[in-house]
């Protein structure tokens, strides 16, 4: 199995995994460890490599909490087709990586944006996300305003070409 995965939002990881009679290998970008999950009455236990500790996850979708080693992480899974498969549909379109509410809008329509610029702050699980415009262009349209709520995958801002590129 192979994903990407994206900690607290920040860059994305290379994952593969296999699994074992007892456990799993795990390799992050590149790096290859030794994991295993045990459950323990409410809870989990996890090992990776010479480490133990207990764990708390909780999943909503593509959207993983845990809480171990002392330290609490969000994780975001990342399917490698899904995400060609909504950047062949088009790079003008800012969508909905989860579920959840618009709590900010940066542009409207008709407004310039460069690539890079933020576009819209969403919010998930507690968790806000940023999304920024994929390239130099025009804002076309904003589909949801500030409070209303989406599906995963839902287009949030759609870009045009500007004049220059016409």
């Amino acid at each position: 199995m192979e994903r990407a995965i994206s900690i607290n939002g920040g860059p994305e990881h290379d994952v593969r995994a296999t699994r074992g009679r007892d456990s799993a290998r795990i390799w992050i970008n590149g790096l290859g460890h030794v994991a295993s999950l045990t459950k323990l009455g409410d809870l989990c236990e996890i090992r990776l490599d010479e480490q133990s500790a207990p764990i708390h996850v909780y999943a909503a979708g593509d959207v993983v909490h845990l809480h171990a080693f002392g330290r609490s992480w969000t994780a975001q899974v990342i399917d490698p087709a899904e995400r060609a498969a909504l950047k062949e549909q088009t790079s003008d379109v800012a969508r909905a990586p989860m579920p959840g509410v618009v709590v900010a809008v940066s542009v409207a329509a008709g407004d310039s944006v460069t690539k890079g610029q933020s576009l819209v702050i969403i919010e998930s699980m507690k968790m806000q996300t940023e999304l920024f415009a994929s390239r130099d262009g025009v804002v076309d349209r904003v589909t949801y305003r500030v409070g209303e709520s989406f599906e995963r995958n839902s287009p949030l801002v759609m870009l045009k070409p500007s004049a220059a590129e016409v």
